[in-house]
């Protein structure tokens, strides 16, 4: 069953980057940092409707963006092809999204949006690439 995104729109995404890909890496790509911000923000449960805010459905494109961007790594990518042959760019600007990503999630948390965290630990699902 195909993945129903519930905080964005799937045209929302890619950002700043040519629209060539597939309804279902879109998808996928959306599962992906829908989770990522529901465990980032709120111990992985849903978001309720008051707390998707422009800002989170801004870090949520972000992190849907990193991930289709990463995959491109094919050099000779329609999707990334003004980049480097030898790919260090591509990751490079794959990165960019992901920092974002974590520079919007850690304004959130300082908001107390989300409350303050009671936990011992702070889990972070940021990877490099």
């Amino acid at each position: 069953m195909a993945y129903t995104p519930r905080y964005i729109n799937r045209e929302e995404v890619p950002v700043q980057i040519p629209d060539d890909y597939t309804d279902r890496k879109k998808n996928d790509a959306i599962e992906f940092a829908e989770a990522s911000i529901e465990l980032d923000l709120n111990d992985g449960e849903g978001l309720a409707p008051e707390n998707v805010t422009p800002l989170v459905q801004s870090a949520i494109k972000q992190k849907a963006t990193c991930e289709l961007a990463k995959s491109a790594d094919d050099p000779n990518s329609t999707k990334l092809g003004d980049l480097s042959d030898d790919g260090s760019n591509k990751t490079d600007f794959a990165q960019s999204f992901c920092d974002r990503y974590d520079e919007m999630v850690a304004k959130l948390l300082e908001s107390g949006l989300f409350g303050e965290s009671t936990d011992a630990y702070v889990y972070n699902t940021h990877q490099d690439i």
